[in-house]
């Protein structure tokens, strides 16, 4: 039996409004009950599934340590068929799919102030810069979790100082949190397994958040920044842009257990940054201090050194 869905009036309306991109493309959007329910458990029924209790115990830490300032989502990336819209008329229809063509499509858990939430998003035609994409489907009523539009969460996100995303896989596009919250990190799934790490975390980064006269500023458009910090369980290395007047970063554990590993690591984290001046923050680099000395020589890079009592302020260089 083929399986239905009726677009929604403003799905008909952005297809109209997306006239240039159809140009373009054919597959502007997503088979969108594949999205929450008929993925073969990569959907958002089969995320909540998985996932719901990991955020019911981690959320709460996270308001609790951060003094209800910090948000906390949990994300997936899965791929859907996309639609050709040469095909569409009124309807949706399972045998008009392109299993050539997919759309990425993120999937994601946030405990709101009304409780858990679940909702998806995704980007016409497949674009990381594409318009965002999102509708409601019959199914979202069978969930575990309640599926709302992913503004209801996000909008409250943008209230938090920072937002901890925990992601399942790197199938996303972190130019979606550019633009859907205010400052954020990520750090993949299963990094942190003690629930105290969160609290360290958090008082860091309140800390380095502290260091910014306002993140809003043009002249910090032009610098990236790299923090060291430890926990009672791992050391850490965290990096950051600017991006749409936000911090934008990123946090993974260290593990330098041979000379050459400070090497790769240094390699590998200044490919994340965007600019040629970077502040070093922390108060220890775990012995990496003539790697970055080395590197910012070799590639013209101006390093700034900060510890954490300092008074300074990231909007000025002096």
């Amino acid at each position: 039996m083929i399986t239905k869905i009726k677009i929604a009036a403003f799905g008909l309306i952005s297809l109209l409004a997306c006239k240039s991109y159809a140009q373009e493309c054919h597959n502007v959007y997503p088979y969108v009950q594949g999205i929450v329910s008929d993925n073969n458990g990569y959907d958002l029924f089969g995320f909540m599934k998985k996932n719901a209790k990991d955020v019911e115990v981690k959320a709460p830490k996270i308001k609790e340590y951060s003094g209800d300032t910090w948000g906390y989502l949990q994300i997936r990336g899965v791929k859907v068929p996309s639609v050709d819209i040469n095909r569409i008329d009124d309807r949706w229809e399972k045998n008009h799919l392109s299993y050539s063509q997919f759309i990425n499509a993120t999937l994601a858990l946030c405990n709101t102030k009304d409780g858990m939430k679940a909702t998806w998003w995704t980007r016409q035609c497949n674009n990381p810069k594409g318009p965002v994409f999102n509708m409601r489907t019959d199914e979202d009523a069978k969930g575990e979790v309640p599926i709302v539009k992913y503004t209801d969460i996000t909008k409250e996100l943008t209230e938090k100082k920072f937002t901890l995303i925990e992601y399942n896989n790197t199938n996303y596009n972190r130019r979606d949190f550019d633009q859907f919250v205010k400052n954020y990190i990520t750090v993949e799934k299963g990094i942190i397994k003690d629930a105290e790490e969160y609290k360290s975390i958090i008082e860091f980064y309140n800390n380095f958040l502290s260091k910014f006269t306002y993140v809003e500023d043009p002249l910090l458009e032009d610098k990236s920044f790299l923090t060291f910090f430890s926990t009672s369980k791992n050391k850490f290395m965290g990096w950051f842009n600017i991006e749409n007047s936000k911090l934008s970063g990123h946090i993974e554990p260290l593990d330098l257990q041979f000379e050459r590993d400070r090497d790769t690591v240094v390699n590998h984290v200044f490919k994340k940054l965007e600019h040629k001046t970077v502040y070093v923050y922390g108060d220890d680099v775990f012995g990496m201090e003539k790697t970055l000395l080395n590197y910012g020589y070799d590639h013209h890079i101006k390093m700034i050194r900060r510890k954490t009592s300092t008074d300074k302020k990231f909007n000025k260089e002096k």
